[in-house]
Order: C-alpha cells, then sequence, then structure tokens
C-alpha cells in the first residue's frame, strides 16, 4: 500500500497541471528569458571587468543562476509549461552595447545594469508572490527570491566603492604638530640699525661677536 501511494505521489508531481493560471505560464517564460540573459551577462562581467570585487560578484552570478535556471527548467516541465530557450532580441542588444565598454566605463555600467536587473527581478516575482495559487510556484519564488535580494544588497555596495573610488584623495593642510614650524631669525642674524649721518647714508660697523651694525663710524670733531 505504501508502494502505491508513493507511485501515485510521483505521478502527480510528474503529471502537466492543465489548470495553470495565465499569469503562472508567463511568469515563468519570462523567468526563463531573464535567466539566460543574467548567465550571459555574468560571463561577460567576469570576463572584462577590471576590478577584482566586480569579477566575484559576476562569478556569484553565474553560480546562482545555473541553479535557478535548472530549478525554473524543472519547474515549467511538471506543469507542462514550454518555455523559450535564449534571450530575447532587447536583451541581446544590451549585452553589445555592454561588451563595447572597456577599463573602468565597463565596471560602471555593468553594475548599474546588475541594479536594474535585480530591481525588475524582484518586482516581477513579488508580483507573482501576491497573486499566484500554485504552491509549487510559491515555495520556488520564497526559494529565490533571497537570492535577487542578496544580488541586489551586494550591487548597491559595489555601486557605492566604484563611485567612492573616482574621487580623487586630497590630503587636508597640515595643523598643529604636522605643521612645518620655522624658527624666528636669532639678534645675531639681524643687522642693527643705528643713526644715519646727515648726508642719509649708512654705514656699516662690525660688533665684536662678529654681527653687522649699520651707522654712523665714529669720527674726530
Amino acid at each position: 500500500m505504501l508502494r502505491i501511494s508513493m507511485l501515485v505521489a510521483l505521478l502527480m508531481a510528474a503529471a502537466p497541471s492543465a489548470n495553470a493560471a495565465p499569469y503562472d505560464d508567463m511568469f515563468l517564460r519570462s523567468e526563463e528569458r531573464s535567466s539566460a540573459y543574467e548567465l550571459e551577462f555574468a560571463h561577460l562581467g567576469e570576463a572584462h571587468a577590471t576590478r577584482a570585487e566586480v569579477r566575484t560578484y559576476a562569478a556569484t552570478l553565474i553560480n546562482d543562476h545555473e541553479a535557478y535556471s535548472g530549478a525554473l527548467t524543472s519547474l515549467a516541465a511538471s506543469k507542462g509549461i514550454a518555455i523559450p530557450s535564449g534571450m530575447s532580441p532587447n536583451d541581446k542588444q544590451r549585452l553589445s552595447r555592454l561588451a563595447q565598454a572597456r577599463g573602468a566605463n565597463f565596471d560602471r555600467a555593468f553594475i548599474r545594469e546588475a541594479r536594474r536587473v535585480n530591481s525588475e527581478n524582484l518586482r516581477i516575482v513579488r508580483k507573482e508572490a501576491s497573486r499566484t495559487a500554485d504552491p509549487d510556484i510559491r515555495h520556488f519564488i520564497e526559494y529565490f527570491a533571497e537570492m535577487d535580494a542578496r544580488h541586489e544588497t551586494a550591487a548597491i555596495a559595489l555601486s557605492k566603492n566604484i563611485v567612492a573610488s573616482k574621487t580623487p584623495v586630497v590630503p587636508p593642510p597640515p595643523t598643529g604638530d604636522d605643521m612645518v614650524v620655522v624658527p624666528p631669525p636669532s639678534n645675531n642674524s639681524m643687522p642693527a640699525i643705528a643713526s644715519t649721518r646727515g648726508d642719509g647714508a649708512h654705514d656699516i660697523n662690525t660688533r665684536t661677536d662678529g654681527s653687522a651694525v649699520v651707522g654712523r663710524p665714529p669720527h674726530n670733531r
């Protein structure tokens, strides 16, 4: 009896669902297209990004979306929904434009696109979660929505770091103990100014310590 019950359960799980809601069908088809784009997008980032943290982020996207795509394909097959393979024409154009960027410009464009995709994914997933009555699709969304949220949080952090790195670091002027202290001149290094002669000229005498004295030389009356 137990073996029969298990067999029935397996058949029910594998049987196509003839009553899939139209929006469930649309959701799975849309997600397959999006996942195909995100995989190609992530591979491009891993190959062309100049910053190590951006390449690490791209590698995370690859690992997560390979698992996501496999689970999505299995879910659609269990519902009898034929999902398309490959990217949409619009996504191909986006990827082509991104591939033309180089260096730091590529890193910034890659993170901008990652934020756009993540934001759009979260919007679609939350909308589907609010209306689907299919427990399998609901479970799928609950499992992978956390993944999209992690991707978005990481992309925001990367965006802030990349923007901050564009600003040159200008050291502040020295203050306090860092300031160069210039000692005042000593008395011996300054000439002593004495009174002038009647004709306005100055004479320079020498003190006994070797410093100069500017003034009128002594003369006999």
